[in-house]
This record gives C-alpha cells, sequence and structure tokens, in this order.
C-alpha cells in the first residue's frame, strides 16, 4: 500500500518541531509500502525554489516541501506536484489533513487517478467543505463529539473513523517516575524541585500561538491569579504562531515581563521535562477537536484546566483529572486554577487519577492499530 499525504504541518519538513510529528509518521509507514507528504510551506526553505528537494525522514517516509510564493499558490503548487508524484507512483490512498484546502487538492486527485480518499478533521470545523467531505472515501474525526455533529450533518456514520492522535503514554510515564528516568533527566528535575520549595508554582501552556488559543485573554487571567494566589507564580509558554510578537507585547503591557516565559518549539524530550516541572497545565482554546497536550500532562502525572471545547471534553472527566470551565468564562477558570493552585492535596490527586485515566483510554499502540485498520478498510473497498 502506497499512500500520498497532503498536509501543512511544516515539522514535517523536519524544521523546528513542536512535539512528535516525525516519530508518528515513521510510527504510520510501518503499515504501508511508501509514505510520501507534500507539505505547504513558503519560498524560504530552502532558499531557492526547486521542485527537486524533499526531506527524508526515513526509508520510507519522504516529504516534499512545496515552496509556494503564498497560500494562494499552494493550491496549484501540490495539484501540479501531486500528479508529477503520481507519475511515478500509483497511490492506493490520498490523506489529507483538513477538509479545506489539502481535501479539494485531495478530491482534484482522486477523480483524476481514482484513488481512496481520506479527510482527516484536526479543527473543530464548523463550515468544511461538504462537497469534498461527501465524496470522501472515510472521515476521520478526533472525538466522538466530532462524528456526533458531522453525523447531525447528513454524513453516514459508517464512513466516520473516530481515532484520536497516537500520543506514547510509556515515553510519559519513563519520564514521571524517578526510578525509571535517566541521570539528565532526574537532573533537570531535581533543579526545578528546588525552585518548588521557594513555593514557586508553574502553570504551563503547550501549543500553537494561534488566535484558537485565546492565550492573549488568558494572559489577563494570569494577571488576576498573581495578585490572588498564595504561592509566587510563573507562565510557560512551549509553541510558535503568527500571534506570538502580540502576545510578548501584551505580557509586557501588563507588567508580565518577568512572570511570563515563551520558550518557541522544543522537541518532545524537553516539553515532556516541563511537563514534569510543571503544577498545572491549561488550555483556554475555543475550539480543539481533540486535546492531545491534556493527554500529555496527564500521562505525567499532572492536572489540567481547559475550556469546554468538545475535544476537551473528550478527556477531561470534570472535578475528577481536571477542570473543565466554559468558553469564555475567565472568572471560572481563574477560580478552577487558584483552587488547584492553593490546594496541592487536590492537584496531586487530580493528577493521579488523569494518569490511570489515560493509560486505560488513549494507549498510543492502540490508537495506530485504529490507524493501520482504518487504511485497510478504506483501500479495499
Amino acid at each position: 500500500m502506497k499512500i500520498l499525504m497532503l498536509s501543512i504541518d511544516k515539522g514535517l519538513l523536519g524544521q523546528g518541531q513542536l512535539g512528535d510529528v516525525v516519530e508518528r509518521h515513521k510510527k504510520y509507514s510501518e503499515f504501508c509500502d511508501k509514505l510520501d507528504i507534500i507539505v505547504f510551506n513558503k519560498l524560504s526553505f530552502p532558499r531557492k525554489r526547486e521542485s527537486s528537494v524533499s526531506v527524508k525522514l526515513s526509508e520510507k517516509v519522504t516529504s516534499y516541501p512545496t515552496n509556494s510564493k503564498s497560500k494562494l499558490f499552494y493550491y496549484f503548487d501540490v495539484l501540479k506536484f501531486g500528479k508529477k508524484l503520481f507519475q511515478k507512483n500509483y497511490y492506493d490512498l490520498i490523506v489529507c489533513q483538513d477538509p479545506f484546502l489539502t481535501g479539494l487538492i485531495g478530491l482534484k486527485l482522486k477523480n483524476k487517478f481514482g484513488s481512496k480518499l481520506l479527510i482527516h478533521f484536526h479543527g473543530d470545523f464548523k463550515f468544511p467543505l461538504w462537497r469534498v467531505v461527501k465524496n470522501a472515501d472515510g472521515v476521520r474525526v478526533m472525538s466522538q463529539g466530532q462524528k456526533e455533529k458531522l453525523v447531525k450533518k447528513g454524513m453516514p456514520a459508517d464512513k466516520i473513523y473516530v481515532i484520536s492522535t497516537p500520543v506514547d503514554l510509556e515515553k510519559f510515564d519513563t519520564q514521571c517516575h524517578p526510578e525509571r528516568r535517566s541521570d539528565e533527566h532526574r537532573t533537570e528535575a531535581e533543579g526545578s524541585l528546588e525552585i518548588k520549595n521557594q513555593i514557586t508554582k508553574t502553570i504551563l501552556f503547550v501549543g500553537r500561538l494561534e488566535k484558537v488559543k485565546k492565550l492573549d485573554r488568558f494572559l489577563k487571567i494570569f494577571k488576576t491569579l498573581i495578585t490572588n494566589c498564595q504561592s509566587l507564580i510563573t507562565l510557560k509558554i512551549i509553541g510558535k504562531g503568527s500571534q506570538e510578537s502580540k502576545l510578548k507585547l501584551l505580557a509586557k503591557k501588563l507588567g508580565l515581563a518577568d512572570k511570563v516565559e515563551f520558550l518557541g518549539q522544543l522537541p518532545q524530550d524537553k516539553i515532556i521535562g516541563h511537563y514534569y516541572n510543571s503544577d498545572i497545565i491549561v488550555l483556554p482554546s475555543i475550539s480543539e477537536s481533540f486535546g492531545k497536550v491534556l493527554v500529555e500532562a496527564n500521562a505525567c502525572g499532572k492536572p489540567v484546566v481547559a475550556t469546554a471545547t468538545t475535544g476537551a471534553k473528550e478527556i477531561i472527566q470534570d472535578g475528577i483529572n481536571g477542570f473543565l470551565v466554559p468558553i469564555g468564562d475567565a472568572e471560572k477558570m481563574s477560580d478552577k486554577i487558584l483552587e488547584l493552585l492553593n490546594n496541592p492535596k487536590i492537584a496531586a490527586q487530580m493528577g493521579e487519577n488523569g494518569r490511570k485515566l489515560v493509560m486505560e483510554k488513549f494507549d498510543g499502540n492502540r490508537q495506530l492499530q485504529k490507524i493501520k485498520e482504518m487504511w485497510q478498510e478504506i483501500v479495499n473497498l
């Protein structure tokens, strides 16, 4: 089985990636003979526009940057690139990472070459291109809530696969048990414990710095937390995105420059260290299809506070492994974070509850097996 994937995730070019995107796709390739990925990027990678440039991620996985002048040209560049790749290989399955641009291109390629088409919903989209979705051979969503929404819109239930993003929970569990950590990680953890002995607590955000994450709103919440918390607190932000410079400026205007640390994109092993050394992980988004960071945080035994998006509701049992707050309710989010910061025993119990829950429900190997079965089922339709 040969697969062509269309993506906008620049991490698949091996560039400053956030998390485990490359490693996950290497695991996906174990289920096929070839996995080629066309990735949107602007002309800056590499410095000149060459259609022959490719990034070999593993023996079976190759990424091809479009080197487009802008997103406007991405459609035409991917369509042209896809046709060239089909001249060299017949792909049994085209996998598109969204029901908009990549989905539309995937449908064009499906109609021309006769491959099967799989559309992913990685966001909680309200207005997907229904012409694309209805002509797909399969749709993958991250949560049961997303599936229910699509069924209400008229999508056949048997074409929808609920498979969350695989998370290597063993990796997180290893990091969170001192007896199983390497000396390097033990040293890093002990350094943070010294800070905690000074009664300084850390709130952590991990994700893209985009409007949908509502970090601008959370910075204002964080300012009120500083006033009301019994301990000194800091906020660490891991990730990059279009809102980064605006968020840094806002933090400065709010007088938080010495309380908020922007860490940029980090490899997964570093992110795990920050999970372990934090007290609470927050996700204040207005839309999340899943919320992988919540699973990762719980796997490290940390409590979470998140807005009640479709994805977060699949992971958090309110009051058990974290708190769900209404979207846009700043006061409620502040109250729940304070409750955990001021009651370490409750926070610790929720973190332990979370570790047990995600180990049972979100085993990465089980999700990988589901992806394999989904691909095979769609190709054999």
